[in-house]
């Protein structure tokens, strides 16, 4: 069984060319058709994000590398020699980003093998499979919407990607639009939903999609969506506090609380060794002074000792995750967005209430006044800051950190200019290095195919 997948992805290798998402129909071969033969192809994409895989959704030393792009360290004051193996900013990795567009096509690829020829449709392993492979596209088009997409509010006819959903070896589809992208996802998460997948091998159950299209909704400025999918997700896996989410937070491996999704929850050999060498590298580098000066009540936040050491080294490990904490921050955003003040600010003050031992909850008059030095001066519209939107990215900023979530509240809230400095040199980040570049080949190769600004004279 095993043997006759492995020969179809070995034949579509062979027939791969500079668009190797594409060609993916293998000749003289037999495709598998059982739910079992199919499980096999996907279980070997869900395993990448039990041990470490960071195509999906991150392991530690990509998590190290998206929090080193960010301001939540401070770049100019890292000590060298072992400084030298980390991201200096995005510049430093802007080529591998190509390579992150090709490995989630190819999941696509895959998934797009299973939904085209599972006969097996209507038995309980058949749903089960139908609808991670719906649930995997989905998630791999939110995040080639994320990195490869300019931000979408108020931008939607802008370049999405290309949308590839069948099998066909001669089409060589351009650019769509960020809507359809995004109606591409939400179909995809939508429909993995309906085939409320059972088994827990499979990851991706109805709880989990939830999560997502209320992240994918949060991404695109669709509020109300947003916080009717976040608010499903918390009725189910409420905020935790205390001893609960200290251990929650604690485990290097085991996903516990109100976590319904982490990546590298085994570890194996030279992983292992991955993780160990992200924590290290990352000793040299401090966090950043004004992220310290987020956490007012200080010992009194459960964050605070959690994420730093008192000479301002991380302590907090690298992860990717989807959980209730994130939810809860996507409700008090977007209730905001949506005008509901009330509710964004009751939101808020919920979240703080679990984190904050004694907390006085915020009133408008008393929320904290807004830093003019910090790196986001403006929101997803364009527009200043106020008050309480500021303090609402503040607890995001530590709520999220070390999980490879600030590069993209830049991304979404101005893409602010900032640069570093090395050795006399200074180096910047760019407003157009927040949408990272499509493959150069498939750019020269595909008629149409339309790269993003800013690498369009890259040779």
């Amino acid at each position: 069984m095993k043997k006759t997948i492995y020969t179809l992805l070995f034949c579509a290798a062979v027939l791969t060319s500079c668009t190797k998402f594409l060609d993916i129909k293998p000749y003289g071969e037999v495709i598998p058709k059982t739910a079992d033969e199919f499980s096999s192809l996907l279980n070997s994409i869900l395993e990448q994000i039990d041990y470490g895989e960071p195509v999906l959704i991150g392991y530690p030393s990509s998590v190290v590398d998206i929090e080193c792009y960010s301001d939540n360290f401070e770049t100019n004051l890292t000590s060298y020699p072992s400084g030298n193996f980390m991201a200096l900013y995005i510049g430093s990795h802007l080529s591998s980003k190509q390579d992150l567009y090709s490995d989630l096509y190819e999941i696509i690829r895959d998934c797009n093998i299973v939904i085209d020829n599972l006969e097996e449709r209507d038995t309980r392993m058949g749903k089960d499979v139908l609808g991670t492979a719906y649930a995997l596209r989905g998630v791999c088009y939110y995040n080639l919407l994320r990195n490869f997409c300019e931000p979408p509010v108020g931008n939607l006819s802008g370049h999405g990607v290309p949308l590839v959903t069948r099998f066909d070896m001669e089409e060589r589809p351009i650019r769509s639009s960020i809507e359809k992208t995004m109606f591409q996802a939400e179909s995809d998460m939508k429909k993995a939903i309906s085939y409320s997948i059972e088994d827990k091998i499979y990851r991706f159950n109805s709880d989990i999609m939830e999560g997502y299209l209320a992240r994918l909704y949060f991404w695109v400025g669709r509020w109300a969506d947003a916080v009717s999918y976040a608010e499903k997700v918390l009725e189910k896996y409420p905020l935790i506090s205390g001893a609960d989410y200290i251990d929650m937070m604690s485990s290097r491996y085991a996903t516990r609380g109100n976590m319904l999704l982490r990546s590298y929850v085994l570890s194996s050999g030279s992983l292992s060794d991955n993780f160990t060498s992200a924590e290290q590298t990352l000793t040299a580098r401090p966090v950043s002074k004004r992220f310290v000066e987020l956490f007012v009540e200080k010992e009194n936040d459960i964050r605070y000792s959690l994420s730093f050491n008192k000479k301002r080294i991380h302590r907090k490990y690298g992860f990717g995750c989807l959980r209730s904490a994130e939810m809860q921050l996507i409700v008090a955003e977007s209730l905001y967005h949506s005008g509901d003040i009330s509710g964004a600010l009751a939101a808020l003050n919920e979240l703080r209430r679990n984190r904050i031992e004694g907390v006085e909850e915020y009133e408008m008059s008393t929320l904290p006044p807004i830093n003019d030095d910090e790196y986001i001066t403006v929101d997803v519209y364009g527009e200043p800051l106020t008050p309480l939107l500021n303090a609402i990215l503040n607890e995001r900023r530590k709520e999220l950190f070390m999980e490879g979530d600030r590069w993209y509240e830049l991304k979404r809230n101005g893409r602010p200019e900032f640069w570093v400095a090395r050795q006399g040199r200074k180096y910047t980040t760019m407003k157009f290095m927040y949408t990272f570049p499509l493959p150069i080949e498939d750019t020269e190769l595909v008629d149409g195919l339309i790269q993003n600004p800013g690498y369009d004279k890259v040779q």
